[in-house]
Formats: C-alpha cells, structure tokens, sequence
C-alpha cells in the first residue's frame, strides 16, 4: 500500500523540481538596478557593459523597432542619458532570470507634457551573467502616464 503513495510523492517532487525556474547566475534585478542607476547618472559605457553582444531592447525612444546589439543600444543609451533620464526603483519582481522593475522615470523634457514623472515597466532577461533583453512598457492605468504618453504621440515627428 505504501508503495503508490511513494511514486505519487515522488513525481510530484520531481515536477515541482522541473517545473521551478533555475535561480540565475547574476541576480538579474541586481542587473537592472546597476544599469538603471549607470543611466542616471549619464554613464553609457557602465550601462552597455552590462548588456550582451547580441542583446535586445525594446519599446521606446530609438527602439519602437527593437534595438539588437550593443551598437544599436548605445545609440539609445545615449539618447537617454542626453534627455537626462533619472530612473528611481519602486518595485521589483524576480523569478528565475528575470527581473520585472517598476519605476519612476523624470525625463528631462517631460516640462512640456505637464506631468512630473512617468511610470515604466521594466522587463529585464539575463542570460551568461548579461542582460539579454529589455522590454519597456508604460503603466497606461497611472494618470500622468497616461496623459505623457498621448504628449507623446501628439508631438510632431523628428527630422
């Protein structure tokens, strides 16, 4: 009689074991917090260093359509640093490799969209110790947000 009972246990034990994320080398919310902070204080190289080859960002700024490699994320990087992005962390969330990061953004030119700060969720997948991909989404259900990013699309396109 004991004997189903043990095989039941044991499969669920090993489901359980398949089923939970292996924990990542680097801890990826560690990650994103150093290249967030990198980027407020206008360090695009600490920034880039911790970004894979061959790694991806994607939503916002130069990266509607995604940036893929470091030479491409360098340009965004220093299109935030130059609209002197300052990113403050208020949440984070991390399962196995990735790290999801609320935060605070003040952008530098967001006087003119009549809201004080927006805010963005962050997306971070590390992969070999690197972040491998970030993907960027706006909170719509926050107020100033949500009137940001209508400013946003109203603004004419750049030249």
């Amino acid at each position: 009689m004991a004997k189903p009972y043990f095989v039941i246990l044991l499969a669920a034990m090993l489901a359980l074991l398949v089923s939970t994320p292996a924990p990542a080398k680097e801890n990826p919310a560690s990650l994103a917090q150093r290249e967030l902070a990198a980027e407020s204080r206008g360090d695009v190289a600490a920034a880039l260093a911790l970004y894979s080859d061959d790694a991806i960002v994607q939503y916002g700024g130069l990266c509607w359509t995604p940036c893929v490699g470091k030479a491409a994320i360098q340009k965004e990087l220093e299109r935030r640093v130059g609209a002197k992005n300052r990113w403050t962390i208020i949440g984070k969330y991390v399962s196995g490799n990735v790290a999801v990061i609320q935060t605070e953004l003040r952008i530098g030119f967001i006087e003119g969209s009549g809201v004080e700060r927006v805010v963005v969720w962050c997306i971070y997948e590390v992969k070999g110790g690197k972040i491998a991909v970030v993907t960027l989404a706006g909170q719509r259900t926050d107020p100033q947000t949500a009137r940001f990013i209508e400013w946003i699309q109203s603004q004419p396109p750049a030249r």
